[in-house]
């Protein structure tokens, strides 16, 4: 902050007093404000600290159930690796009875082509034994005749002429029937073939599958133990992060410590500053009071005329009905919905809108010395304001804090110690923020507004001499 510069060289002694109060004053309120800015800062970092132990712990019980995820977890890799091995076992005997089959149904299929070649062998035999009984009865035929034409001589002949031809006619119909069945086995032979070849194709396929089949055991089995290797490198890698998590959890619960102690002591300072201010504050207010400071007086003394002009004003509206007594001292103050930071509204509002603000406007509008004047009851509450800083509220904090203080409740530490004296007036002086960096001397005189003969609050009139 950059204070104003005063310039006191033609000052007296005396008039020096009150700015040095001035200068104290503003000094309490700026290490106050430090103070208070640390003070926040280190309860939000207190915040953060407690989301952050939170935030922790959710990691650590986390981290407690991947522990208990990568134990159960490597339990469960070593049962599969047994279980694994279990069944690999089983599964290699299986194809092996498999392939011992696959083989069977190979040499079954060799079998049966060469029964195959052996009907063929049969049907070839049957067609010759066929074209020799042929052969055969045709010579029997040719041999009856020549038997008949013997005569006498070729009977016995004839005999056996006749008993060949039926020989041969039994040997053909031996041959038909023996072809017939040949006939019939070789169709059911081709079938069986059939059947047997596809087998022998379908089980080469097998063969391939049963291979397949091998390697995904082997492959699986692995796997299994790369998971394995994997379950045992995040056990070790979870038991360095809770070692991490403990050693945090350390650190975070000594810097909690440590940031309670802090505020504490900040409470304690910003406390001590706030009594010196009030201490500075009370210094100027008896250095006026002694009337030592007859410009501070002046303005006690305007003050005072505007008090006695509010009361006498007030009072005769009571007596003319247009204001009740319980109007002025309502405390019933409703809140008006929306508004940031809250305004409040009583009986006495309207009246003061349309009788006191115009005098409050007419000293703002004067300029020089005089900065603000206004009127509040014993807790604090404005009825009214200057109609500058009566405006409707927009909603945007930083708007409605500067320019809508009418229906504010405003009780510092300065305005309770000022509701409490029974002086017929109290002197003030603080630190007015400018822009930031610079600011004024603020003085301010609390003159009590009495009504009817009961404490109303105090009218305020603020002013600086920078």
């Amino acid at each position: 902050m950059k204070p104003i510069a005063v310039d006191t060289s033609s000052a007296t002694a005396l008039e020096k007093i009150p700015e040095s109060c001035g200068a104290v004053t503003v000094g309490c309120t700026d290490v106050a404000g430090v103070v208070e800015a640390v003070i926040q800062s280190s309860e939000k970092l207190r915040e953060e600290h407690e989301a952050l132990r939170g935030t922790v712990s959710a990691l650590e019980a986390d981290q407690t159930k991947v522990a208990e995820a990568s134990d159960e977890a490597r339990l469960l890799s070593e049962r599969a690796i047994e279980r694994l091995g279990e069944g690999t076992s089983l599964i290699q005997s299986s194809l092996a009875q498999i392939n011992s089959l696959l083989e069977l149904v190979d040499t079954l299929g060799q079998h049966v082509t060469s029964f195959s070649a052996a009907i063929e062998q049969v049907r070839r035999s049957a067609q010759d034994i066929d074209n020799i009984a042929e052969t055969t009865n045709i010579l029997a035929l040719n041999a009856t005749i020549e038997a008949m034409r013997a005569g006498e001589a070729g009977r016995t002949f004839a005999v056996v002429a006749s008993e060949v031809k039926s020989l041969a006619n039994d040997t053909r119909k031996a041959t038909e029937e023996i072809t017939q069945t040949v006939e019939a086995l070789g169709e059911e032979a081709s079938t069986v073939i059939g059947r047997i070849e596809a087998g022998a194709q379908a089980s080469g396929d097998a063969k391939a599958s049963v291979a397949r089949i091998e390697n995904t055991i082997f492959s699986v089995g692995e796997l299994v133990e790369e998971v394995d290797k994997q379950n045992d490198v995040i056990a070790r890698s979870t038991g360095t992060i809770s070692g991490h998590v403990d050693a945090v959890q350390r650190v975070l619960t000594s810097y909690d410590a440590a940031a309670r102690t802090n505020e504490s002591q900040l409470e304690g300072a910003h406390t001590r500053m706030g009594e010196l201010e009030l201490t500075a504050s009370e210094m100027f207010d008896r250095i006026v009071q002694a009337g030592l400071s007859p410009e501070d007086s002046a303005m006690v003394d305007r003050a005072q005329g505007i008090a006695s002009d509010l009361k006498e004003a007030t009072e005769r509206a009571i007596d003319a009905g247009e204001l009740t007594e319980a109007q002025l001292f309502d405390v019933q103050y409703q809140e008006v919905a929306g508004t940031d930071p809250q305004l409040y509204r009583t009986s006495l509002s309207d009246w003061a809108d349309a009788n006191w603000r115009p005098v409050n406007d007419a000293l703002y509008a004067e300029g020089g010395a005089i900065i603000m004047c206004s009127e509040s009851d014993m807790n604090g509450f404005l009825p009214t304001h200057i109609t500058d800083w009566s405006r409707k509220p927009t909603g945007n904090p930083a708007h409605d804090i500067r320019y809508c203080r009418n229906g504010r409740k405003i009780l510092e530490r300065i305005d309770r110690k000022a509701k409490e004296s029974d002086a017929p007036y109290m002197m003030a002086i603080y630190r007015q923020e400018g822009d930031g960096k610079t600011y004024r001397i603020v003085r301010n005189v609390y003159v009590p507004l009495t009504i009817k003969g009961k404490r109303w609050g105090d009218l305020e009139l603020a002013y600086s001499f920078d």
